[in-house]
């Protein structure tokens, strides 16, 4: 009866034991303690360091924390994993192998009327393996698409970033204008408290109806609310541009002004070409349609032999063996005479596959173009609409220095002085608005060019990654 005595299997079955006190409510309400603890305490590290914050701190730390760079750095990192590993198929394979036999009864085979041993009755084999590929074409092909996927993975990473700098500009200037607008809000309400006053002191004099007492304090109540709501509405973006900079949510941040982002020059035909050849989307596809080649080749290599060259050395402890040591060495061809048609029909899936990647980075390119058309065409409007926004800001709040002059000189009614003040609140209002959408407009046909990230460097923000990712529970 052939035994083979090890403690493996009894080391698997502790492990599968251990396996099996795995704790989740234990676990979920750990992560929750230590995390919150962790982001509270990074993020009042960096705000601390750094508020006031303008766009390029903003852009800066979500570089270094935003949980998406973070997790496209991991995949470039498995992609570059993934490249050595099929760099090894290039190399030869050394194993080392160890075997313990033991038999109850020593074997023995009959001779005559008397019994021979085999061999022993405990046998120890110790031997090495050598194996090399001599003729592979597919581990070429394999190991360039695995090049072609390491190249992927960086250029996701370069969108990734992109992506969330364009994200975190907008919630940025989306903060600023809720900021100015609470101010004016804030200045409006200010302004209606003393008109109120002043129709107050009409109303007791008589001068000023019941009427026109109640409008100014209804106005008064209705800039109070708009107040109120534009706070909320700051505190719901200011918690947006936390999260896309990898902080908590739940902190308060404080902002500052900078120069605002100044549009491209360049006419739309210049544009589109820029985006052409800058775009990582089309980069991306470019190589994705490289990937389906090789494996049209891995497919065509399919129907080619395969030789690889083997050598062994044993050294057993067996003293029944008149060598205890020796080598076992040849060559291993392999070759496919016929499947099932199964190689023929891959190949021919992979020229499909080929075709299909052509396609798709024609339908990409024809999606780009559109992009950066609209997106022009959006930043001019912008461009009118901020003009257009300003200049009636303007003239209404000359209109209403003007109705004011007359008010007080009892010209004018109550209520037209509280329609004019209304609106030049508006028009204020509609001014600030615009500027936001203007940067917004910038921002985002900077982004379909695929030169948002022109102004930062990756090499800058590498250093950083290690301390700041401090946020990291396991």
């Amino acid at each position: 009866m052939n035994k083979a005595i090890g403690k493996m299997p009894v080391v698997f079955l502790l492990f599968l034991t251990g396996c099996s006190s795995f704790d989740g409510s234990a676990i979920r309400e750990s992560h929750t303690k230590e995390y919150q603890q962790l982001l509270t305490e990074k993020t009042e590290e960096m705000l601390s360091e750094k508020e006031p914050l303008d766009l390029n701190d903003c852009v800066e730390i979500a570089l270094n924390n935003n949980l998406n760079i973070r997790s496209s750095r991991i995949q470039e990192q498995i992609a570059t994993l993934e490249r050595k590993v099929a760099f090894s198929n290039f190399l030869p394979a050394v194993n080392l192998d160890y075997q313990y036999t033991r038999w109850d009864t020593q074997p023995k085979i009959k001779f005559g009327s008397s019994a021979v041993a085999m061999h022993d009755e405990k046998i120890r084999e110790i031997t090495w393996k050598i194996q090399t590929s001599i003729f592979d074409p597919s581990t070429w092909f394999l190991y360039a698409m695995h090049q072609r996927g390491e190249e992927i993975a960086e250029l996701v990473t370069k969108y990734t970033r992109q992506m969330t700098i364009l994200e975190v500009t907008v919630n940025y200037y989306h903060c600023l204008a809720l900021e100015q607008a609470e101010r004016a809000l804030q200045s409006q309400l200010n302004a209606a408290v003393g008109l109120e006053k002043e129709i107050s002191a009409f109303y007791e004099e008589g001068l000023a109806t019941e009427w026109q007492f109640k409008q100014a304090q209804v106005f008064v109540l209705e800039r109070n609310t708009s107040l109120h709501n534009m706070q909320y509405a700051l505190g719901q973006a200011k918690a947006d541009l936390l999260a896309s900079i990898g902080l908590s949510p739940l902190a308060d941040i404080s902002l500052d002004t900078m120069n605002p982002v100044n549009p491209p020059n360049e006419s739309l035909e210049d544009l589109v070409v820029e985006t052409l050849v800058s775009n990582p989307q089309l980069q991306i596809a470019d190589r994705k349609i490289a990937v389906e080649k090789e494996k049209v080749k891995v497919a065509l290599a399919g129907f080619l032999p395969r030789l690889a060259g083997f050598a062994s050395r044993t050294h057993s402890s067996d003293s029944f063996l008149l060598y205890d040591n020796y080598w076992t060495y040849g060559l291993a061809g392999t070759m496919t005479l016929f499947n099932g048609f199964a190689n023929i029909n891959e190949y021919k899936a992979a020229k499909e596959r080929q075709k299909q990647a052509f396609t798709e980075r024609e339908q990409q390119t024809i999606v780009l173009m559109l992009e950066v058309l609209k997106a022009h065409l959006n930043l001019e409007n912008a461009k009118e609409q901020s003009l257009l926004a300003q200049k009636a800001y303007d003239a209404s709040s000359r209109h209403l220095i003007e109705v004011e002059e007359k008010w007080r000189e009892g010209l004018v009614e109550s209520s037209e002085m509280l329609d004019i003040l209304a609106e030049r609140d508006n028009a204020q209002m509609e001014a600030m608005n615009s500027r936001f959408h203007l940067q917004v407009s910038i921002a985002t046909l900077n982004n379909a060019m695929g030169i948002t990230d022109k102004d930062y460097e990756e090499g800058k923000y590498e250093d950083n990654v290690a301390k700041n990712n401090c946020t990291t529970i396991k």
